[in-house]
């Protein structure tokens, strides 16, 4: 039996399989760390998400109230074209100008 086998052949084919085997196993590790902290990323999400209302209910200011009460894009729009067309209209576009950037600055330090 053992002039049959070859014995530094067989030497030689299971160092070569131990270091796949050390290096599969190396990859499969660095594959599983990669997606474990992708998977993560939801978690720490909804930690921040929650963090933030956290600080927002504590400063006293209600989220889903103030985007009820602010202007959307589509309302407002509109609005700019008539008083730019109304100033066209009258002539005194400076003093237009300067009242409506007046509201809008009324407007956001009422925010």
């Amino acid at each position: 039996m053992n002039r049959q086998m070859n014995l530094p052949s067989l030497q030689k084919i299971m160092q070569e399989l131990e270091r796949r085997n050390e290096r599969m196993e190396l990859t499969s590790e660095v594959m599983g760390d990669a997606i474990d902290d992708a998977l993560e990323g939801g978690e720490e999400e909804e930690e921040t998400e929650e963090l933030i209302n956290q600080v927002l209910d504590e400063i006293g200011i209600d989220v889903n109230q103030e985007l009820v009460n602010a202007p959307s894009a589509a309302a407002s729009a509109p609005a700019v074209g008539a008083r730019v067309a109304q100033t066209e209209a009258t002539g005194n576009e400076d003093g237009e100008i300067d009242e409506d950037l007046q509201a809008r600055m009324d407007n956001l330090i009422r925010m």
